[in-house]
């Protein structure tokens, strides 16, 4: 009997659950106002069964599991154990503040390739800023027992116009913790965000700025990875040769879907809509082997805003982050990145400077009228 070959994919993004011990405000989670509650856990049984059958159909390089917090799921090692038994490797976006001392002993016995965790502050004022009340602290003693454990930690800033010029003090907390990996996440808008956007959004000086000073650690020997796509319309990249850069991956063969606890695919995790009619990926209709390079997926990559057709980097960076664009201007093609927007959108800019002066931050961006 002739055994079908799989379908190579670059990784696949587990949303374990949708519930949270955080509340930050550059979730891209569109479920995140309720903390997660409307939408819960995906099933144990259920979500073993999806993995069983997509790692059947696909030869997946590695595994993220994330959430909302994915440390809550109660059949977190069950999942690892799977993706160990299918030779996929795994690695976990964690908050870090629901590790105890024998959650990372058991974290360490089990062969991931990182956990990956987030400071926005280099003192509880700022982290908690954008998380929350009462987290600082906790993440980092999470931190501290993952590296006890002998769990690789990598870092991550998610940087924002609140944090922007003390990525340099950020950094240095994470070299003082003997963190030598770091993610350099900029801000970009999607799900629970959009709300944020105005307090957030970082403009092109700040994150330059914020560049500059992650640079210099990285001449330091700290690896430094730009996570979200950084338009090299609006800064120029090469002036950081130490930080590695990428592009928006949907459509290529470094793509990562994301599973949701629901059972259906979206293109990313920051992604709206559903893949495929919102299938669940156990039914037995959907060919899963053919849906990775299926025109819902690559024809992602053909459409760019108009003001990018011509650019050198039109089909690379195709307008920066499609699903910032999708959730906040209404069409994640035909829309650039909000990064770049507020300074070519006229209406866009003004809303911002509306609601950054405003004395009530509301939400006044209305996607629904830029369709």
């Amino acid at each position: 009997m002739q055994t079908l070959e799989r379908t190579k994919v670059g990784a696949l993004a587990v949303e374990l659950t949708a519930l949270c011990n955080q509340k930050c405000g550059y979730c891209y989670n569109g479920w995140r106002e309720d903390a997660g509650k409307s939408v819960g856990s995906a099933d144990g049984e259920q979500l073993l069964r999806r993995l069983e059958r997509l790692f059947e159909a696909w030869e997946v390089d590695h595994v993220t599991l994330t959430g909302g917090e994915p440390l809550l799921h109660p059949r977190l090692f069950d999942v690892i154990a799977r993706c160990e038994a299918a030779n996929v490797g795994v690695q976990i976006i964690s908050n870090g503040g629901m590790v105890t001392e024998e959650l990372a002993q058991r974290l360490g016995e089990a062969r991931l390739r990182f956990v990956q965790v987030t400071l926005n502050g280099p003192s509880a004022e700022l982290h908690e800023r954008h998380v929350g009340d009462g987290h600082f602290e906790k993440t980092l003693r999470g931190v501290r027992l993952l590296q006890q454990a002998h769990v690789p930690v990598v870092g991550c800033v998610v940087v924002t116009r609140l944090n922007a010029r003390r990525v340099g003090e950020i950094f240095a907390l994470w070299r003082s913790l003997g963190i030598a990996h770091i993610a350099f996440s900029r801000f970009s808008p999607a799900g629970y965000a959009v709300e944020q956007v105005a307090e957030l959004l970082p403009g092109r000086e700040d994150l330059v700025e914020a560049l500059r000073q992650a640079h210099a650690y990285a001449e330091q020997g700290m690896t430094v990875s730009s996570t979200m796509p950084i338009p090299p319309c609006a800064v120029e990249v090469e002036e950081f040769p130490k930080i590695g850069f990428g592009f928006c991956a949907v459509g290529s063969g470094g793509q990562e879907l994301a599973l949701s606890p629901s059972g259906h695919l979206r293109h990313c995790t920051l992604h709206r809509g559903t893949l495929f009619g919102g299938r669940d990926v156990l039914d037995p209709t959907l060919d899963l082997r053919s849906l990775p390079t299926s025109d819902e997926i690559l024809d992602y990559r053909r459409e760019v805003p108009e003001m990018c057709r011509g650019c050198a980097h039109e089909h690379t960076c195709g307008g920066g982050c499609g699903a910032a664009a999708e959730w906040v201007l209404g069409h994640a093609r035909r829309f650039p990145d909000p990064f770049i927007a507020q300074y070519l959108d006229d209406d866009f800019a003004a809303r911002l400077a509306a609601q950054r002066a405003a004395p009530r931050r509301l939400n006044v961006l209305q996607p629904e009228e830029r369709r």
